[in-house]
């Protein structure tokens, strides 16, 4: 009674796949249930398959094997549902063989028999999907390792042109030539690699007026209003964390615009749930070479750095784009921490 009852449960897990199978499949999030549909069969469809030939096993139905019998009957189950899960998305004629293993599991389930004549047409689909089970399992084997080895010979293709990039980018700081320090600053920021960063940093003390570039880029004109990516200010302050400047005395007007640059650009990311550009504030770098450089002046930035509290402390409605949403909320976090511990340390 158990074995039909697995039998049956069987077959309604092999119609479904067979059912769904035979279907294009879809996009979007259609897709993404046909992929959970296809899960939930296949999982169903190994489970009781097992199940049934464990059951099988246990009440004698193939004692007609008349040596390792249970390792043949493990192997011929994993051979089974191996050209099962691969034949019916790209072969469906093998649908009869499959019927016919049903077929014969049903007889051997419900009719005694002696292995001395036991008919053929039993044995044979037996053997004929354990056979074709184990070649479709030995072709998906090769594909795999086939797979793996492409893989493998693209890492290291990517690898090997990477440090060719990587050589190239070095090669162009130490020899860079160029009239600003613009290109420089995109490398200085503390997450860069070292050896790039380090460079980059050499290269740009190299410059005569190195700071007065610098300053150039923090007071340009309209600041808050251009796009983000055309606003090389954050790789100032990046710059600023952690390496000196002579003149500190220079920068105390430019960072005092900053500021107010950044509340305003702050106030239109935050009301703007398309917008993601508040990470070109550059917050924690912003801070850290304040702290560093120009602890001194901290009086003349501290309305600025309310101001940008206030901004940063309002609620927000949420970014559209839900792939960002969550690193923007952290962002945000991030810089009310800056901003709080800052004025924190500077009372």
């Amino acid at each position: 009674m158990f074995g039909n009852i697995l039998l049956v449960l069987s077959l309604i897990c092999y119609g479904l796949l067979a059912n769904l199978l035979s279907k294009p499949r879809p996009s979007g999030d259609y897709g993404v249930g046909y992929s959970y549909a296809y899960l939930y069969y296949g999982v169903g469809f190994v489970f009781f398959t097992g199940l049934l030939a464990w059951n099988m096993n246990a009440n004698h139905c193939f004692d007609w094997v008349l040596r390792y019998r249970s390792g043949l009957v493990f192997l011929g189950w994993i051979a089974f549902v191996t050209m099962t899960l691969w034949s019916l998305e790209y072969h469906m004629a093998f649908i009869i063989l499959h019927l016919l293993v049903f077929g014969s599991c049903l007889y051997l389930i419900n009719v005694e028999q002696s292995a001395e004549v036991l008919t053929l047409w039993v044995k044979i689909p037996f053997y004929a999907s354990l056979l074709i089970g184990l070649v479709i399992l030995g072709a998906f084997g090769k594909t795999r390792a086939m797979k793996a080895i492409e893989i493998i010979q693209l890492n290291s293709i990517w690898q090997s042109n990477r440090q060719e990039e990587y050589k190239a980018t070095l090669d162009k700081i130490k020899n860079y030539n160029d009239t600003t320090i613009n290109w420089l600053l995109e490398f200085v920021d503390p997450k860069m690699d070292k050896v790039l960063r380090t460079n980059a940093i050499a290269k740009i003390k190299s410059f005569p007026k190195w700071e007065d570039e610098m300053i150039a880029i923090l007071t340009k004109e309209d600041l808050e209003n251009m796009w983000a990516y055309y606003d090389y200010s954050n790789y100032v302050y990046s710059f600023l964390d952690g390496n000196k400047v002579e003149h500190p005395e220079k920068f105390i007007e430019p960072i005092k615009y900053s500021l107010r640059v950044f509340a305003v650009r702050a106030e239109n990311d935050l009301y703007d749930p398309y917008k993601r550009e508040l990470w070109s504030l550059n917050l924690e770098s912003f801070c850290r070479a304040l702290d560093m450089q120009f602890k001194e002046y901290s009086k003349e930035f501290k309305p600025g750095m309310l101001k940008l509290q206030e901004v940063l402390s309002v609620e927000y409605p949420e970014r559209m784009h839900e792939k960002s949403r969550k690193r923007y909320d952290k962002l945000v976090r991030t810089y009310r921490l800056a901003v709080k511990n800052w004025l924190a340390a500077n009372e």
